[in-house]
């Protein structure tokens, strides 16, 4: 911080004396917890994509799986 800033800064919270310090804290207060809110909504985000490409992962492998399940039994129809 500059100089005069800190001197506007106490000549402010002189003039406006605990409330302006209360004022101060609850707006940083507030900032803290809007950046917070922001990045968990950009973790959810990240985690709701996470999912949707599990999900398709999961369904090619169950998909897989079903079809070497019936080239085994197609093998072993042919055995028989």
């Amino acid at each position: 911080m500059e100089p005069d800033t800190i001197s506007t800064f106490a000549s402010i919270l002189t003039a406006t004396g605990p409330y302006g310090l209360v004022t101060v804290l609850a707006w940083a207060f507030w900032r803290v917890n809007e950046k917070k809110d922001k990045e968990l909504k950009a973790l959810h985000e990240r985690m709701l994509t996470m999912a949707e490409e599990q999900t398709v992962a999961v369904t090619k492998v169950e998909a897989a799986l079903v079809a070497l399940k019936e080239a085994i039994e197609g093998l072993k129809h042919r055995r028989d």
